[in-house]
């Protein structure tokens, strides 16, 4: 399951959930006590939902969803539940639009930059086998993430076929291709532990072409 699927699951989750959370009682206050300790969880759920989706802090969806969580609910609790699943429904349609990849891709994107510092970190200390592993793992999440952004499948899709395909598409050049492989093969030789099969040298190489495709193609 893709990060999207991931996030679309979760927030219509919420969703579900939001419309019985949202009724209140005969005065329109909520039933009882833990219908209001529920509906302060369900909101600090959905509220860590939309960060994120939406890690920048100016974006309309975060300050609407920080604006509703900061007040002080109480017996209206409820009403607040309400108000944030109507967000959720606004949000949720333009996720499953893809009006918030490029904000996802972004996220995912720091993530990838984190984990390739580790890898940095282990190359400077000439530790191998360690960086091998990290890069490997995000230079092949990246590649994924970069063709289903491309409407390329990559399900049980070997490498070498996705790099073909980027390529056929024009994502990325010959030239790229060929880098793209090589990282792949540190990839694929870290994974079966044959660490005799690439080097520091191949770590640099691999580190450098991963940078360059999430900065290319994924922190647009």
């Amino acid at each position: 399951m893709s990060l999207e699927e991931s996030i679309s699951e979760r927030i219509r989750s919420l969703i579900h959930e939001g419309q019985h959370l949202r009724r209140g009682g005969p005065h329109s206050t909520v039933l009882n006590d833990e219908h209001m300790e529920k509906c302060s969880g369900w909101l600090g759920s959905a509220g860590h939902v939309v960060q994120v989706v939406v890690p920048n802090p100016q974006n309309a969806y975060r300050k609407k969803a920080e604006e509703i969580c900061s007040r002080r609910i109480g017996n209206m609790s409820h009403s607040s539940v309400g108000e944030f699943t109507e967000m959720l429904t606004r949000l949720l349609a333009d996720v499953d639009a893809g009006l918030m990849t490029t904000i996802i891709n972004r996220a995912q994107a720091e993530t990838f930059d984190d984990f390739l510092d580790h890898g940095r970190a282990y190359l400077d200390s000439e530790q191998v086998k360690e960086a091998g592993v990290i890069v490997g793992v995000v230079f092949e999440d990246s590649l994924r993430r970069v063709c289903r952004n491309h409407g390329i499948s990559d399900k049980d899709v070997k490498l070498d076929e996705l790099i073909s395909a980027l390529s056929k598409l024009e994502v990325i050049t010959p030239t790229k291709a060929k880098r793209a492989r090589a990282a792949a093969h540190v990839r694929t030789k870290a994974t079966h532990a044959q660490w005799d099969e690439y080097d520091l040298k191949d770590v640099k190489a691999a580190i450098e072409f991963t940078q360059e495709l999430i900065e290319t193609q994924l922190d647009e």
